[in-house]
């Protein structure tokens, strides 16, 4: 049996020792007081995502209907993922505007949620906007890392779909305050 590859301990789960709500651009992350990167910045993630250096991430979580890939085959020898690529990514890719179909498949707590969050999103950027994808999350749309699990992974893709080795499960948790 292979020993799935690791992932870098500033996004490793259960211990993901930066502080990361996802509705926000990845300058926003910190580091807190007890964590041993407490002087780090979100530059200081640009590291190799693992040791294996990938130039081709899969991202996919339970929390979402969604895969995101960062792809970087096209790209010199030299690049690989780092953990703010996919930081960067999966921001980037939850700010698109939620598709009518997307709604659709939600049931109704799922769109109460969202639309609570919408609400609480609109309030602070105090402007009128669309519902986005961070707004599937919720009030979870704090970062809590990654994770392999294979067996979901097999499982969520649908036959057919391009199996990528490095495909991680990401997590989210509660935002309070």
């Amino acid at each position: 049996m292979r020993t799935p590859p690791s992932v870098h301990p500033f996004l490793a789960r259960p211990t993901v020792p930066v502080v990361y709500d996802i509705r926000f651009p990845p300058s926003t992350l910190r580091f807190p007081r007890s964590s041993p990167y407490y002087r780090y910045s979100n530059s200081d993630l640009v590291v190799p995502l693992t040791p294996s250096r990938p130039r081709l991430v899969r991202i996919i979580s339970k929390q979402f209907p969604w895969a995101f890939d960062v792809d970087y085959t096209e790209r010199g020898e030299s690049y690989s993922v780092t953990c703010l690529d996919v930081l960067t990514a999966l921001h980037d890719a939850l700010q698109e505007t939620l598709a009518d179909h997307e709604w659709g498949l939600a049931d109704r707590v799922r769109k109460e949620r969202m639309l609570r969050a919408r609400s609480r999103r609109m309030r602070a950027e105090r402007r009128l906007t669309l519902l986005k994808r961070v707004d599937w999350l919720g009030s979870h749309s704090l970062f809590k890392g990654l994770e392999k699990d294979e067996i979901f992974a097999r499982g969520r893709m649908c036959p057919g779909t391009l199996e990528v080795s490095e495909t991680w499960v990401v997590k989210f948790g509660r935002v309070t305050g």
